[in-house]
């Protein structure tokens, strides 16, 4: 499955990044950040901001975006509605 939306837009999303403990990143700062991710919506960032903060913090919840078409489907999930909407008119 392609991330339509995402390569419409020229972000690439990056599965599979695995987090790496040995560098001290705690169960309670990954915790952290999966939920930043879950949470995570475009809002007022640009496409591209989002797009940088969508894929930093899915490597945190990769249980969460356990395909890529999960990944795309949360990625789309997470841009503002006229952007969507414009993206789904190409």
């Amino acid at each position: 499955m392609h991330c339509v939306i995402a390569e419409g837009l020229g972000i690439s999303l990056v599965e599979n990044i695995d987090v790496d403990y040995s560098k001290g990143e705690s169960n309670r700062f990954v915790d952290q950040k999966r939920k930043e991710f879950l949470k995570l919506k475009q809002g007022k960032m640009s496409v591209a901001e989002y797009g940088r903060e969508f894929v930093r913090l899915s490597k945190y919840a990769q249980e969460c975006v356990s395909t890529k078409a999960i990944l795309c489907k949360r990625f789309e999930d997470g841009l503002n509605e006229d952007i969507r909407l414009l993206v789904g008119i190409l």
